[in-house]
């Protein structure tokens, strides 16, 4: 018990250390032990019944809520309702009377039982809250019992409004069933405001010496409570968490390491606790796991190594010196290059020639909706100019593609303009004649990464040597896609 006394005053300590320093320092350096927390969503229905001038019915509630730590203490909670508490008294106003709210509060909640370190988390949850409130109301009520149902705000003479605002205080108790879900049992008082404040029970009874000026409606229910956000990533809601958890963790973390022992048993400069070899014999170099050397890689230990840097690749002996091999005469190289030779022209030999179709030429990319030629791109189309330009007879098709992001007509206008675009470049850039280029647009039929979604990849054009009897696409219809511009030609290129 003084053991965890002394953690916890340890722990209270550095939370406060920790604090001065970080507002020290400025916002991107702060230091926080506060972790990421869920929200609480909750619904709720129970017992409700107004503490007025006349005797109460039984009525009810129920409603939703959403919820929100500030820190391990405090939380705020908006909370919406409809309820309806009910009156009845022979010889007042109404027999019979009804009054209904819908509406809402806004509430700072505190809890009670968070001041204890000894849990990483609460298993019950003590809180009190209060906050401002607005409702829509609703009175109805009989003069007779069993009676036709009198609108009480449409009766002459009530100039009262429908809409009315309230105090609202509280307290309940939670219970933790699990990281995610809670129960709460809980009691709120509605302090109403205004002309209506003492006609929730229909009658406000100034005749009578001694009765209250405003009435209070009362709602007794369950909560069933859930905290929405995911666990690996999100702490439960603070209210129900340790707030020295993460400190009393470093701290455990702390005690647990080992102590620093600078032990260096074979003095090699490296202490036992790092030392890989802790019997290095005196003297010898080591590296900085304490391994002695072996600087030639030899397997022969430098302090044991006659020869300790012998050419790489080359036997040695138990005391590490090289063997070299004997030299090779004049006729053995000739020999030797020969063979080589002749292995090379056998291998070019048998290499089967390939057409100028199977050339592999470069493809460019296009940003999101674009069809402007990239800076990035401009080597690429440099390299399909020098090839045009040294092969005059070659004629080379420039295929769009899309992604998948838009309709099928839409992407066939964008493939078109990406390809034109690239046409465009090498033409007015290089001087490539038109006719060595025909366009074609693929749109988004055939892609490199297999998506639905949007990919750089399969934003492009593609080039390749065109075979016979491909011709030129003419722009299909469709609306008018993409953005950019395209290459109006430069003085280098003569246009």
């Amino acid at each position: 018990m003084k053991t965890r006394s002394t953690l916890i005053a340890l722990a209270a300590m550095l939370v406060v250390g920790f604090g001065t320093q970080a507002n020290a320092q400025d916002d991107a350096a702060q230091l926080s032990y506060t972790p990421k927390h869920m929200w609480e969503v909750g619904f709720h229905g129970g017992f409700a019944f107004n503490s007025g001038d006349l005797d109460f019915d039984p009525g009810f509630g129920a409603g939703l809520h959403l919820r929100r730590a500030i820190d391990h203490i405090f939380s705020i909670r908006l909370d919406g309702q409809y309820l309806r508490v009910n009156s009845s008294e022979a010889n007042r106003a109404y027999d019979e009377f009804s009054a209904t709210s819908i509406g809402g509060s806004a509430q700072g909640v505190m809890t009670l039982n968070n001041f204890k370190f000894d849990k990483p988390n609460r298993k019950f949850n003590l809180y009190v809250f209060a906050g401002p409130g607005i409702g829509l109301l609703d009175f109805k009520g009989s003069r007779d019992t069993g009676g036709p149902e009198i609108d009480f705000f449409e009766q002459e003479g009530r100039n009262f409004n429908k809409v009315g605002f309230n105090a609202v205080a509280g307290a309940g108790i939670a219970l933790r069933v699990s990281s995610k879900f809670n129960i709460a049992l809980e009691h709120k008082a509605m302090v109403p405001f205004g002309k209506t404040a003492d006609y929730f029970d229909g009658d406000n009874n100034r005749t009578i010496v001694g009765t209250t000026y405003r009435d209070i409606p009362n709602y007794t229910n369950l909560r069933l409570n859930f905290n929405i956000g995911d666990e690996s990533e999100l702490s439960e809601p603070l209210y129900w968490v340790n707030p020295l958890n993460q400190v009393i963790d470093e701290l455990t973390e702390l005690k647990a390491r080992p102590m620093l022992d600078l032990t260096d048993t074979d003095e090699d400069g490296i202490i036992d606790m790092l030392d890989q070899e802790i019997e290095t014999p005196e003297g010898a170099a080591v590296d900085t796991r304490g391994v002695a050397l072996d600087s030639d890689g030899d397997g022969v230990k430098d302090f044991e190594d006659a020869e300790p840097y012998s050419m790489p690749g080359l036997t040695v002996d138990s005391r590490g010196v090289a063997q070299a091999p004997a030299y090779m005469t004049q006729p053995q190289i000739e020999d030797l290059i020969n063979g080589k030779l002749a292995a090379y022209q056998r291998t070019e030999d048998a290499r089967p020639t390939g057409s100028m179709e199977d050339w592999f030429l470069p493809m460019i990319h296009f940003d999101l909706n674009s069809y402007t030629i990239r800076k990035a791109d401009y080597g690429h189309l440099k390299n399909v100019a020098t090839v045009m330009r040294a092969n005059p007879t070659v004629t080379v098709l420039v295929a769009g593609f899309t992604d998948k992001l838009a309709s099928d007509d839409y992407n066939r206008v964008l493939s078109y303009n990406r390809a034109k675009s690239a046409k465009e470049y090498l033409v007015n850039r290089y001087g490539i004649s038109p006719d060595r280029l025909v366009i074609q647009y693929k749109g988004e039929e055939v892609v490199l990464v297999p998506t639905s979604s949007g990919n750089f990849m399969n934003r492009r054009v593609e080039f390749s040597i065109a075979k016979g009897g491909e011709t030129e696409m003419g722009m299909p219809s469709g609306p008018r896609a993409g953005k950019g511009t395209f290459f109006s030609g430069s003085r280098d290129a003569g246009y």
